[in-house]
């Protein structure tokens, strides 16, 4: 791979889709001829070259930077030029950024920060203007005929640090001179006041920036760039049908507007989560802006009647509680999602924001089935408010349903795909399965939903993955789910889960600010959990406790508390706290014994807690140690003498790179034989099944992740009664199972 430094000019046309819109064929026209008879020669002029050409922009390349910056002088002067002839509903404005940064050469295309941050810069520019970054500035500067003036350092999309940054004035009297920055108005970082373009770019802004080369982490929504886009909140539509049981239409609809809204690049969204704490409340809208932290309403109404279908929306300026804009929207509800599009197109007009063109079904996971699509809402409606197995087999039908009328509805397959992985025994039972029927559907139905993956397809692998020892991966799904719907809070807490698990909790805890920024409402306690998580990872015990001491850790639901207790637990142990950590242990014995895992033990911990890094697990186990939670719970060890115990070294030399062979010694009596490799690959047959997996020394727990399987992690003891002959040299003890074997190879 080869790198070079490089001057690099981002160019982009302003409101090109308003321009687009209202003459496609003039517009075409005008910016093929200012390429070819102003931008084309003037590059060449200047020694630059363009690199890539996209339909309302370029980037082009130059060796020199003062070659660069008077190129970009020579384009906005001739641009003004040209545009002095014409009317101003047909004159084109360019915004120009310039950067001197190592780029990555890859044939004819560039790469990296130095091809970013132009393309951030230009998004910087004024109309017809020009910004370049302090690297550029400090090169040029009284070389050329004209000034700069500071602009104070910016943040930026996906660029760590600052950019000190400069506007480019034009005018010769000012030449040699750098001048001192002034105050700008709030205004000039909200321009869509004054009716013009602003893109300041959202999480699925790759889609339409081909530059960007290989993808690069999502910015958490709670960062600083986030509070520049304009805000909206899509408040929960009315169901005006006189059907008052199509109260689901209305509800999906909100939910798939949000989605779709979110996606428009520059336009920040919050979720319809907190969205929907407003429902049938009386609220002023300035309230309901200021406790969301947006300026925007939108809010509307859905009728249905027949194959009739009337949407009303109205957007109001939360600020003033002024109505911006409103609109009808008629149609046949087989019409119905060219209906979503129109909403969502009329917005982004009425705040002059650029939509990204892609088919709903190809971006989502979506249906162009209407029919299915109403079967879906009809399940998710139920879903969302289930607290009965019997309802919750009813939701299950009508996502059965769905993807019988559409077998690619992704988003359907998902859903489902999450039912069979919340069905408890009981939920089970009415589906007319067992447990184990509904986990293995589990992976059956993610099979097909991976065909046209949705965001709730990437949360449920992501969740598996985390499982399995695979947290690498697992930030890279999320990711894709956050490009998907950046208003989806459940993205951002469960990557700050998968980066709470992969060791970096410093990240973890910015993405808990851009779930809090997209929902400061719903998912308290396990943000606060996932606060305490990230704090604990850090070493900072007593910002852990207050942390998850925030939780109700009193709530009838065990599965919050389940984790949250046993971090406490050991963060109260490290800070020598005995009598609390002592309450918090009898706590979670109480959550262990509700759940049928045993008591409170290392080796269940260590089941459900799957760091990536060693230091990780064994910072959460030392603390676990110092509040008197043993290693194994008592039936475990029941037998089995301490000193016949095999430590992890002795583990590892027993297990890595041999071949061991026995049975399973607990429950049914199955032959069983194991090879594991030097790096940990194993391949494990029980009886008939045969599974491959991972295998790693976890302080003195041999553990083992199987792809479709909960981690899993035992303790080894030679087996005093072991009978010659047989293949029973050593007992393996794990929370459900106990295995006999020997080593044979």
């Amino acid at each position: 791979m080869d790198r070079k430094l490089a001057a690099i000019l981002a160019a982009d046309v302003v409101g090109y889709s308003t321009l687009m819109e209202r003459d496609e064929a003039g517009t075409f026209e005008r910016l093929r001829a200012g390429r070819k008879e102003l931008f084309e020669p003037e590059i060449a002029r200047h020694h630059g070259q363009i690199f890539k050409l996209m339909g309302d922009g370029m980037l082009a390349e130059f060796g020199s930077v003062v070659d660069a910056v008077e190129c970009a002088v020579s384009l906005q002067r001739g641009l003004s030029e040209r545009n002095a002839s014409l009317p101003e509903v047909e004159q084109i404005l360019v915004r120009i950024g310039i950067n001197l940064g190592e780029v990555i050469v890859d044939g004819d295309d560039r790469y990296g920060d130095g091809v970013n941050i132009a393309a951030r810069l230009q998004q910087l520019a004024e109309p017809g203007g020009i910004c370049i970054s302090g690297k550029v500035a400090k090169e040029v500067d009284r070389k050329l005929a004209f000034a700069f003036e500071p602009m104070g350092e910016q943040r930026v999309k996906n660029i760590a640090e600052p950019v000190q940054t400069y506007r480019v004035l034009l005018d010769s009297a000012a030449a040699g001179k750098t001048l001192h920055a002034r105050r700008q108005p709030r205004a000039w970082r909200f321009p869509v006041a004054a009716g013009v373009l602003f893109l300041a770019l959202g999480l699925a802004a790759a889609w339409w920036q081909p530059w960007e080369g290989p993808a690069q982490p999502a910015v958490p929504a709670g960062s600083e760039a986030a509070d520049t886009r304009p805000s909206l909140v899509v408040l929960p539509f009315d169901n005006l049908s006189d059907d008052k049981e199509q109260e689901y239409l209305a509800n999906g609809f909100t939910e798939d507007l949000t989605t779709e809204l979110a996606r428009v690049p520059g336009l920040f969204v919050v979720s319809h989560s907190a969205a929907f704490a407003y429902k049938d409340k009386d609220k002023r809208p300035a309230e309901i802006a200021a406790a969301l932290g947006v300026r925007y309403l939108l809010e509307g109404s859905v009728r249905r009647v027949g194959d009739d279908m009337r949407i009303n929306a109205q957007l109001i300026d939360g600020s003033t509680s002024g109505h911006l804009w409103a609109e009808r929207f008629d149609g046949r509800w087989a019409e119905v999602f060219a209906l979503q599009d129109k909403v969502v197109s009329s917005i982004a007009g009425a705040l002059q924001l650029r939509l990204v063109s892609v088919a709903p079904a190809a971006r989502s996971g979506g249906t162009n089935s209407p029919e299915a699509y109403d079967v879906y809402l009809k399940g998710m409606d139920i879903y969302n408010r289930i607290n009965t197995p019997e309802e919750f087999a009813q939701a299950v039908k009508h996502f059965q349903h769905a993807v019988q009328l559409d077998p690619d509805f992704g988003a359907a397959h998902a859903q489902l795909a999450w039912a069979y992985w919340d069905a408890d025994i009981t939920r089970a039972v009415v589906m007319g399965l067992t447990r184990a029927e509904a986990y293995d559907k589990v992976h059956e139905t993610l099979k097909l939903a991976a065909r046209h993956p949705s965001p709730g397809y990437y949360q449920l692998v992501a969740e598996l993955m985390v499982r399995e020892h695979n947290s690498d991966e697992a930030v890279t799904v999320l990711l894709k789910s956050v490009a998907l719907d950046p208003s989806d809070t459940w993205n951002y807490l469960s990557l700050a889960n998968a980066l709470n698990f992969n060791g970096r909790p410093k990240e973890a805890l910015s993405y808990l600010e851009a779930a809090a920024r997209v929902d400061p409402i719903s998912w308290m306690d396990y943000r606060h959990y996932q606060a305490g998580l990230a704090e604990f990872g850090q070493g900072k015990f007593e910002d852990a406790v207050r942390s998850i001491e925030k939780m109700n850790l009193e709530s009838p639901d065990p599965r919050a508390k389940f984790y949250a207790l046993q971090v406490v637990v050991s963060a109260y142990g490290h800070l020598g706290r005995t009598d609390q950590a002592a309450a918090a242990l009898e706590r979670f014995r109480k959550v262990v014994t509700q759940r049928q895992l045993w008591e409170p033990s290392q080796l269940i911990t260590q089941d459900f807690m799957v760091f990536k890094n060693t230091a990780d697990i064994e910072r959460l186990l030392a603390g676990l140690t110092k509040a008197g939670v043993p290693e194994l719970p008592a039936l475990a060890k029941a037998g089995m003498n301490p000193k016949d115990r095999l430590t992890g070294a002795e583990i590892r030399s027993l297990m890595f790179g041999h071949e061991t062979r026995g049975k399973l010694a607990f429950g049914e009596f199955l032959p069983m034989q194991r090879t594991t490799s030097v790096d940990g690959a194993v391949s494990e047959t029980i009886g008939l099944r045969t599974r491959t997996g991972t295998s790693w020394v976890q302080g003195n727990f041999l553990c083992d992740a199987f792809p479709g399987e909960l981690t899993s992690c035992g303790a080894i003891y030679r087996n005093v009664f072991r009978t010659p002959g047989r293949d029973d040299e050593y007992k393996a003890v794990y929370r459900w199972e106990q295995f006999e074997f020997s080593v044979v190879k």
